[in-house]
């Protein structure tokens, strides 16, 4: 087995054994300004809510306006009536923290003929998922949308067997303008949340996270999140469960607020937000569950269908107290990676209450690659983690870790028997100390420091075994140098 180019030791798929070690998630740290996107205008009236997407590019083509913004971001809007009124809205920042948002000459709202409004309400947008397509040769379709929405705004819906709510897709050329005018249909099931879509260029498909109201076997109304796949865009397969709360969580009380998943270098990490039920009251069309305040786990898949929790359960996002976040955090579909940083963009409320109403948007962040350490259980102890055996051709490796103010990591390769391989003992090793995202995995040969690409020929191009032992030191990930 080969090395991906980077592991963040979210699960044990690559890890073989550990010694004294724990791990623990690391929480974003909030944005001191928050919220950044706050209701204005009259078609926010109700909620500004991150279902959408946030796109970074470090070198910009001129926006709408002539500025060359780095950071564009489509957010779902809500008029002052939430069920008739829910469009797609745009903004843009040169920095991802002080936004703009234009008036462009694309939807009017009443007697104003600029908006930032991009399509609705005629299509009653929900939940917009975007996505660049990876195929740019059809101007037309270089930008693509999923959404919910109810059949009551399409007129021509019954023709086609649409019977409830159904997801719908559009595209653009340019991330303004989107065509069909109401979308075209795309698959059905109530999905009355954030809609995460992203291309898998291994797969070479397109990939739906979608939510799924329904019923369990005792009659309750549940969420689930469900997998689709589309080649195109337009045709899409039949769903696969990806996620369903469980008995730990608390399930059928707990229940299933949103999922964002990324694909992260080849990983898959995925949020999921719960809220628990405080009551169950049925009334005609409706059931009310409460207030829903969001907590917020961290998930990760090797193939982007089978999720495992990360940490034992442990929370990377919990309600605040009071002010904004006193909801909990509903995050966007993707986070967005900006240099050394991993920026979550995310919704709440500053109070509780008010549920049709609220939403403003704000932004919590991470280091690069620090989505949870290994710890030693133990501070005084040595922690061990190793890894199964992988081919790690001769590019140099480089470990995300921090060893604080008197702790260090060494690294040792073995064989496939376990033996250390000499020259590349722990006791060989050049010793990394201090916080760096970047240590280089390093041993000493005489008077110079060498990699991988200096094992003795007879372990060169197979598998070895490599562990990393530390004193003190939380160890976040491994990754080979471009």
């Amino acid at each position: 087995m080969k090395f991906g180019g980077l592991e963040l030791f979210l699960d044990d798929e690559r890890v073989a054994y550990t010694r004294n070690a724990r791990r623990q998630v690391q929480r974003p740290v909030l944005h001191p300004r928050n919220p950044l996107i706050r209701r204005e205008h009259p078609w926010e009236e109700s909620h500004v809510a991150m279902y959408g997407h946030v796109e970074y590019d470090p070198n910009p083509d001129d926006g709408p306006d002539g500025r060359r913004a780095r950071f564009r971001m489509w957010y779902n809007a809500f008029g002052p009536s939430y069920y008739d009124e829910q469009m797609l809205a745009y903004a843009e920042s040169v920095d991802g923290i002080a936004w703009t948002k234009p008036k462009l000459d694309v939807r009017t709202w009443g007697r104003r003929r600029k908006t930032n409004i991009l399509f609705g309400p005629e299509a009653n947008v929900h939940g917009p998922g975007i996505v660049r397509n990876p195929d740019q040769s059809d101007p037309r379709r270089r930008w693509l949308l999923l959404f919910d929405s109810y059949p009551k705004f399409r007129p021509e819906a019954e023709a086609l067997g649409i019977r409830g709510r159904w997801s719908y897709t559009a595209e653009s050329p340019d991330g303004l303008h989107w065509t069909p005018e109401k979308g075209r249909p795309a698959f059905e099931g109530k999905a009355d949340s954030a809609q995460c879509v992203l291309w898998d260029p291994l797969v070479k498909r397109f990939r739906a996270y979608s939510r799924l109201t329904t019923t369990d076997a005792f009659g309750q109304r549940i969420r689930t999140f469900r997998l689709l796949e589309s080649r195109d865009f337009r045709t899409w397969g039949p769903p696969q469960e990806a996620f369903r709360p469980d008995a730990e969580d608390g399930a059928p009380d707990a229940q299933l607020q949103s999922l964002a998943v990324s694909l992260y270098d080849g990983i898959y990490i995925g949020f999921v937000t719960l809220f628990r039920i405080s009551q169950y009251v049925t009334r005609p069309g409706h059931i009310d569950e409460g207030a829903q305040i969001d907590s917020t786990h961290l998930l990760t898949s090797r193939d982007g269908l089978h999720f495992h929790r990360v940490a034992e359960r442990q929370r990377i996002l919990e309600p605040a107290p009071s002010g904004y976040g006193a909801t909990g955090y509903r995050l966007a579909p993707h986070v967005v990676v900006c240099g050394d940083e991993v920026r979550i963009y995310l919704a709440s409320k500053s109070r509780r209450g008010g549920r049709w109403s609220g939403l403003e948007i704000g932004l919590a962040s991470l280091n690069k690659d620090r989505f949870c350490a290994f710890l030693p259980d133990r501070m005084r102890d040595d922690l061990l983690v190793e890894l199964v055996p992988l081919e790690y051709g001769r590019r140099p490796l480089s470990l995300n870790a921090d060893a604080g103010r008197a702790g260090r990591v060494r690294a040792e390769v073995a064989d496939m028997s376990g033996n250390a391989i000499e020259g590349f003992t722990r006791d060989d090793a050049v010793e990394l100390t201090g916080d760096a995202a970047d240590h280089p995995l390093r041993w000493r040969k005489g008077d110079r420091a060498v990699g991988l690409e200096a094992l003795p020929a007879s372990h060169r191009g197979k598998p070895v075994r490599l562990r990393l032992w530390g004193e003190q030191a939380s160890i976040f990930a491994l990754r080979q140098v471009r």
